[in-house]
């Protein structure tokens, strides 16, 4: 239980940080994290399935501790 807490604490400061921290910049143009997975596979299911919303401009790339952070433009 203790680490399932830990996780999820984990998880939702990688997924917060990054947005919060975001700039005016972003809106202009730039990629940003629009979510984090636990495997590739993942990530680029999510990154393929939201093409509607932000088009075919999105990549995964690895990160801290294994995760795997969705960038799209």
């Amino acid at each position: 239980m203790r680490q399932r807490i830990g996780l999820l604490v984990a998880v939702v400061a990688a997924v917060l940080l990054p947005i919060c921290a975001a700039t005016s910049a972003s809106a202009g143009g730039e990629f940003h994290v629009s979510g984090v997975y636990t495997t590739y596979a993942e990530c680029n299911a999510a990154g393929q399935a939201g093409i509607q919303l932000w088009g075919p401009n999105f990549f995964c790339t690895s990160g801290s501790q294994g995760w795997f952070y969705l960038y799209t433009h």
